[in-house]
């Protein structure tokens, strides 16, 4: 085994504080230590993370889906010491934690070197391992083809990155040269005090005065001129770039799994959006004023040259300093920035979830307890960026210093050569013309590091979420559903245990299937497997018993489902836009099927009928009418597949019967699958009833059937006393 050394697993050892994030911690260190490089957060979402931490099986379900080939074992220390490659072992603590630590390798001079998030780097020998070690379980980790390194990951933002640019690298090219010519003219009115005091007055011949007058006019209204066409084409392609990197990036996070949806809040979601914004904002004034800047700093230098030698070298040696201060800097700003992004995204989501809670924190009167939450999130907010900007002050004033300094010692320089008649006084004050333009410049390129940190941050943010696996769409064409046969299958979350094993049960089309269970028993979950929502662990999905669901186009699939999900989503609109969302049809059309499946009794209670306009997230419609509209915009589709999750729940009695019987009808047309916990209503329609208990289906029949033993459905029947 080749040894590492300790400053190279110093350089690649996270060291992470959080007790909940220290198998997060060990497997970062890993994948760093093979060139990878992950984020915290995503690590923490594959691995199922919470505030009580996560299990090996989260690490090793992590460290699957990140291209290792992980495995968990149980072993020994002479098993450690031979298997010469990084581990991450379960200990348990001085203070009896269970807790997560690198092993990284093993020499019988030292012992075994110990990554510990909780304590850095050092060494324990076998009997001291042993002391701890005491599950002798571990996860090894062994980076396969689907592994990305960090340079890789690098390359693919580059590209993601170019190809955004490449549509309008035109209009940046024209603005360069434009810039050229900016830079060019902006110092004419040094050049121009130089012939004006050196020639043209004491020569006091006012035709060269009118000429020269006339000329340095012609170039500054050149210069303006050609500084607002600069403008225009800036202004082109930083709304062209905007509209590609918004729906580049929008457009990819529709496409991301629901799972990735889950676990992220609104909030967070809004400002990696608008992290767009900080990337255009440095784009533009890459373009733009960092152009300007390095030309103008190339001009002038030429020009100090052009009057002295000396005056150039003392110029180029001088200005490294302004580079040194800021760079000295740069990764103080960089975390500082990350801060400040972070902590902006956290206060943005508290006030979206904050307002999308009002009736809650009202009916419990709790506006003083999230008003608290919101000052000391936002007072946080503030603090990072009061740290950023006493950074940006203490660069401030040290450039500003420097620049004062270069300026004094330019001025006393070129005065002894005014005086030693090398010089003239034309050529002085041109020569101060050129510095006071070169300054300015050379501090904004001094200073460039911190918005293309910034930018750079902003991107990284963005391309987390674009990068991640899309759905995969591609597979066989499916025209009908009949049948969908359930094999025994499981599935659990990642870090946790099964939420269900061996579920068996078959959905025919012309036969009305439900699904009972208390809550929490996963039917819900079961629901959202069929719609594609979530991959499952083992087992199979076979439809019209040919194809495997996973190997079905995932677009035409969707489009022969309706879903009726618990929590019902309104869009702000009218009831029509509800329930075509965006689908074109003539009103003809649209009439036809609500009153052929009989909607129409129910629209037209609605103030305008189908035009009424139901407000943000539905707010003008009660629960029922919410689930009434989900009911039409699932069969508008004419699914050849409904799932119903508690779809009746919020309606009265009149439109409940109206439902079920609605139900009762389209099922010779489509296979129906009934998830609730409204147990009554099954008695008569439907044709088989499973019960899911215990994480596992425990019995499965109709009414009759189901009522002649002890089980989760004749209990409720026999509680509850219910009569037909």
């Amino acid at each position: 085994m080749k040894l590492l050394s300790l400053k190279q697993i110093a350089k690649t050892h996270t060291l992470q504080l959080d007790q909940s994030d220290c198998g997060v911690a060990c497997l970062l260190s890993i994948i760093k230590l093979y060139n990878g490089n992950n984020s915290i957060e995503k690590i923490r979402e594959l691995s199922g993370t919470t505030k009580e931490g996560t299990t090996m099986l989260g690490l090793y379900q992590a460290a699957n889906q990140l291209g290792f080939t992980a495995d968990g074992c149980e072993a020994d220390i002479q098993a450690l010491i031979d298997h010469k490659q990084p581990v991450i072992l379960h200990v348990l603590m001085e203070n009896q934690l269970q807790h997560y630590i690198v092993c990284y390798q093993y020499s019988e001079k030292e012992g075994f070197l110990i990554g510990n998030p909780a304590k850095g780097i050092y060494t324990l020998s076998i009997s001291e391992l042993e002391k701890i070690w005491i599950s002798k379980t571990c996860l090894t980790l062994e980076p396969n083809d689907n592994f990305v390194t960090q340079k890789a990951q690098q390359d693919s933002q580059k590209k993601w990155f170019l190809d955004l640019l490449r549509e309008g690298h035109k209009l940046i090219w024209i603005s360069v040269l434009l810039g050229f010519f900016v830079a060019g003219l902006g110092l004419t009115m040094a050049l121009f005090s130089q012939k004006l005091i050196d020639d043209i007055l004491p020569s006091n011949n006012i035709n060269k005065l009118i000429s020269g007058i006339i000329l340095l006019t012609i170039l500054l209204s050149a210069r303006v001129g050609i500084s607002v066409l600069r403008q225009y084409f800036m202004l082109q392609q930083s709304k062209d770039f905007n509209n590609r990197i918004n729906n580049s990036f929008f457009s990819a996070l529709l496409q991301l799994p629901k799972a990735f949806f889950d676990t992220r809040k609104t909030g967070e979601l809004v400002a990696r959006l608008n992290d767009t914004q900080r990337v255009q904002n440095v784009i533009k004034m890459l373009t733009s004023t960092l152009i300007i800047d390095v030309l103008v700093a190339i001009i002038s230098t030429v020009f100090l040259f052009s009057y002295s030698w000396r005056l150039g070298l003392i110029c180029i040696f001088s200005l490294p300093l302004y580079f040194f201060i800021i760079y000295r800097s740069n990764k103080k700003i960089l975390l500082s920035q990350k801060e400040v992004m972070q902590s902006s995204a956290i206060t943005e989501s508290n006030f979206i979830n904050t307002i999308q809670g009002i009736s809650t924190i009202k009916n419990d009167n709790k506006q003083n307890i999230f008003n608290e939450l919101n000052k000391h999130l936002f007072a946080n907010y503030q603090n990072k960026i009061f740290n950023l900007g006493k950074i940006n002050i203490t660069l401030s004033w040290q450039s500003g210093l420097t620049s004062v300094l270069f300026v004094i010692g330019i001025l006393i320089y070129t005065s002894l050569q005014v005086f030693n008649h090398q010089i003239k006084i034309g050529e002085l004050m041109a020569i101060l013309g050129i510095v006071g333009s070169l300054l300015p410049s050379i501090a904004n390129l001094a200073l460039i590091s911190i918005p293309i940190n910034e930018a750079k941050i902003a991107f990284n943010r963005m391309y987390e979420f674009a990068s991640i696996e899309k759905e995969n769409k591609k597979g066989q064409e499916l025209l009908e559903i009949n049948k969908i046969s359930i094999q025994n299958l499981s599935f659990r979350f990642a870090g946790r245990s099964e939420l269900f094993h061996g579920i068996n049960l078959e959905i025919e089309k012309g036969k009305f299937t439900a699904i009972v269970g208390e809550s929490g028993s996963g039917k819900s979950t079961l629901g959202q497997i069929l719609q594609r929502f979530y991959n499952f662990e083992n087992g199979s999905i076979i439809v019209n018993n040919t194809h495997e669901l996973q190997e079905i186009g995932l677009e035409g699939y969707r489009d022969l489902l309706g879903v009726i999900p618990q929590e019902i989503t309104i869009f702000n609109g009218t009831v029509i836009d509800n329930i075509l969302l965006g689908a074109i049809d003539t009103p003809e059309n649209i009439v036809t099927f609500i009153n052929e499946y009989g909607f129409k009794f129910y629209f037209d209670q609605l103030p305008q009928g189908l035009m009424t306009i139901v407000g943000e997230e539905g707010i003008n419609l009660s629960g029922g009418q919410k689930q009434l509209i989900a009911l039409a915009r699932a069969l508008y589709k004419r699914p050849q597949f409904l799932i119903l999750d508690e779809a009746t729940a919020a309606m009265d009695r009149k439109t409940e019967n109206f439902t079920i019987q609605l139900l009762q009808k389209i099922k010779r047309d489509c296979a129906v699958l009934f998830i609730s916990h409204r147990l009554h209503k099954l008695r008569n329609i439907a044709d088989t009833i499973y019960i899911l208990e215990n994480k596992t289906i425990t019995e499965f029949g109709n009414h009759e059937e189901l009522m002649k033993t002890d089980n989760f459905y004749s209990e409720y029947w026999k509680e509850n006393n219910y009569k037909d």
